[in-house]
């Protein structure tokens, strides 16, 4: 009879497992079909759009780039990807380095706000594309040159906005804290820090697809390898489906790193509810 009872249990357990597992199969299903379908559509138009048009050298089609892909798959992957990734992510970590440390200092001093906010603001006025032929000039068809232009670009905006992260502390929890003689260093860490945290995230969401953007940008203007000079030398060639062919793994890229910015920002964030 106990053993009975024991099984059925079990067998309940089971059951509402698999149900939360549906459930949240459903839930996540409901959430991205929107945005599957709509590039489906995209990828359907495109198609639909080459057949009309009927040339590889105006417009390739969706299968014309995939077999480019498959073809230089070895000379994409092997030489040309990790030249890009390797500007990516050490242009994209220095960039928000810098910037986080920017941001702190300013919100430290008011004499550095005032110095430095607005030459910040006006080098955002000037195009990358300006700036990234004078660093050619000084660094050369080098990585460093490539990894500054993505600094250049990126560094921006994790600065800006976690600076305003930092200033928008709830003044009535700083004056709590102050009535308890807390030091500054505790206010940044306990209050300052977990405020600025959604601000950061906001800020990585926008620096994450803007490294591979300004990373390709340098690319363009010359470099021994990657994605960028690989398309810029398809785009010279006259061969469209190459040229494309390392825009749709940057694309990949850039998508699948602002989804590990989003899982990161979920792990934080719940983190710091809890605290």
């Amino acid at each position: 009879m106990a053993g009975e009872l024991s099984v059925k249990c079990e067998d309940k357990r089971t059951s509402g497992r698999e149900k939360g597992r549906a459930r949240n199969f459903a839930a996540r299903w409901k959430k991205q079909a929107p945005a599957l379908l709509f590039g489906i559509l995209i990828f359907a138009l495109w198609g639909i759009l080459a057949r009309i048009v009927d040339s590889s050298i105006v417009l390739p089609g969706p299968l014309d780039v995939a077999r480019s892909l498959w073809k230089k798959r070895v000379e994409i992957f092997a030489v040309h990807f990790p030249a890009t990734m390797y500007v990516v992510l050490v242009g994209g970590v220095l960039s928000i380095l810098f910037g986080m440390l920017m941001a702190i200092w300013m919100d430290a001093s008011e004499l550095i706000r005032r110095a430095v906010y607005p030459i910040l603001t006006v080098t955002q006025v000037i195009p990358t594309m300006c700036i990234a032929p004078v660093l050619v000039l000084w660094l050369g068809y080098s990585v460093e040159m490539r990894i500054v232009v993505v600094i250049l670009v990126n560094f921006f905006p994790v600065t800006i906005d976690l600076f305003d992260g930092l200033r928008a502390v709830n003044r009535e929890q700083s004056e709590l804290i102050d009535t308890f003689g807390a030091g500054e260093l505790y206010k940044f860490v306990h209050l300052k820090l977990p405020s600025a945290m959604p601000y950061f995230f906001s800020s990585l969401r926008v620096a994450v697809p803007w490294a591979v953007i300004s990373a390709t940008v340098a690319e363009w203007l010359g470099a021994p390898a990657g994605l960028g000079i690989l398309s810029r030398n398809g785009m010279a060639e006259l061969d469209a489906p190459t040229l494309l062919a390392p825009l749709v793994v940057l694309t990949i890229v850039a998508l699948v790193l602002n989804r590990m910015v989003g899982l990161i920002e979920k792990r934080v964030l719940k983190h710091r509810e809890n605290i």
